[in-house]
């Protein structure tokens, strides 16, 4: 901000500057409006104003139109006073003036949602905790995808709150999975709760929690009550066989014959009243949700995360899904071969140095996946364009961990369970930064 005292004609040029600077930021604050999303992203504003260089009377006349704008019943002397100070109308005042307050100095400028892309990966490459992230806005929110017994969510608000209640600033967490409540299949899976309970009993000063069940990414998208944008998305291990297998790399029937020579012959069945998946396997029969072998494929949850958070941690990924993964975040195609299925044999081949590098990471290590190859400039994910509203998605930046739980970082019931899993190789996370 500009040493000088800002008086009310230079502010108001500087509010049309700032609004005109950045037309797809512009756009974007659009969202922001959303009463949801507004509610945590006023206190962040205002304390931008009690911070920045204007005149005193400027700056209480700001705040007080601002806090009466936050009320339910709204305020016209405040709308009033909103126009004369922005050259604005109300909605367009705030987020015209959202713009302006996340100026930051050396005219380097925060999204709508957070900070610059550069600003998280300077974040994500200093910080041995990824979730850490949540300590660098004014606004933490966390989206967690497939959130199972909600021992993750504990784990994460046991570690923050007491932090950020310091800093007098509440944390939105939410969450979601797709096993509906009730069902008799899904086990252990399913939502603790005590665990429920517990993070609802929380001040909404301290949390702001909701869990949805019975619900996948198409459909959370419609959800009531989700931010249209998130501090960070995380998903632990992420299911398989849904994103171990790329629907634009391998054709159906070759994922349908795969599954049924490793897995064992399935079919949709019903387990009292409601439908499931019988796969037989090594002389047993097991039940899981119908959609247990839906394919969506990795490209599906990257774009998924990437639309709604500038970084995306996934995290105790097992060997399967992470390969197919990695395949599509590099640029060569040769990663990406066509109808191959990525067996144990054939990783060597396929990925030639980065398998030789990566399979020697030890637990707890982590590397820049660009040094070892390119990584793809834009993702590929169907229909970002600009004319269904959607722009393409960059990657900024790729790290690769090793290990299931990392110390001090929150984890989830899956993650503690691979220590268990003896034929299962020591799975990875991917934190990816993305623009």
């Amino acid at each position: 901000m500009d040493d000088q005292k800002l008086g009310l004609a230079a502010f108001r040029e500087t509010i049309k500057i700032s609004r005109e600077s950045s037309p797809h930021h512009w756009e974007a604050s659009r969202k922001c409006m959303v009463p949801e999303t507004l509610q945590t992203m006023l206190p962040a504003l205002l304390q931008h104003i009690q911070k920045a260089s204007l005149d005193s009377s400027l700056r209480d006349r700001l705040i007080d139109a601002l806090q009466q704008f936050s009320k339910p019943t709204g305020n016209k002397e405040g709308n009033k006073i909103l126009k004369e100070l922005t050259g604005f109308p109300p909605s367009k005042a705030v987020r015209a003036l959202m713009m302006w307050g996340l100026l930051v100095d050396g005219g380097s400028k925060e999204t709508p949602e957070g900070l610059s892309g550069t600003q998280w990966e300077e974040i994500i490459r200093n910080s041995s905790n990824p979730y850490d992230a949540l300590k660098h806005t004014a606004t933490p929110s966390l989206l967690d995808v497939g959130a199972g017994d909600l021992s993750f969510e504990q784990e994460l608000v046991d570690h923050y709150i007491p932090y950020l209640r310091t800093q007098c600033t509440s944390l939105t967490l939410h969450a979601f999975d797709r096993l509906v409540p009730g069902s008799r299949v899904g086990g252990v899976y399913h939502k603790n709760l005590d665990r429920e309970r517990y993070l609802q009993s929380f001040p909404p000063e301290e949390l702001c929690f909701k869990f949805w069940g019975g619900m996948g990414l198409d459909t959370f998208s419609k959800s009531k009550g989700r931010l249209p944008r998130y501090t960070l998305s995380t998903c632990h291990a992420p299911a398989n066989p849904t994103f171990a297998y790329e629907p634009s790399r391998v054709a159906p029937e070759i994922i349908h014959a795969h599954l049924q020579s490793s897995r064992g012959n399935y079919h949709q069945s019903r387990y009292e009243g409601e439908p499931v998946l019988e796969v037989s396997h090594q002389g047993r029969t097991l039940t899981f949700p119908d959609w247990k072998f839906d394919i969506l494929g990795p490209l599906a949850l990257l774009r998924f995360m990437a639309e709604r958070s500038g970084v995306s941690i996934l995290s105790a990924i097992d060997d399967e899904v992470f390969w197919e993964v990695l395949s599509q975040l590099l640029a060569d195609d040769r990663f990406r071969p066509i109808n191959e299925i990525f067996t144990k044999a054939l990783l060597p081949e396929i990925f030639g140095e980065v398998y030789a590098e990566l399979s020697t990471m030890a637990v707890g290590e982590r590397i820049d996946l660009s040094k070892l190859a390119n990584l793809r400039n834009f993702m590929p994910f169907a229909g970002a364009t600009k004319e269904d509203g959607q722009m393409s998605c960059r990657l900024r930046y790729v790290e690769i961990r090793r290990g299931a739980v990392l110390e001090g970082v929150p984890s989830s019931f899956t993650a503690r369970q691979f220590s268990r899993m003896h034929e299962e190789s020591t799975p990875w996370w991917v934190i990816l930064v993305t623009d």
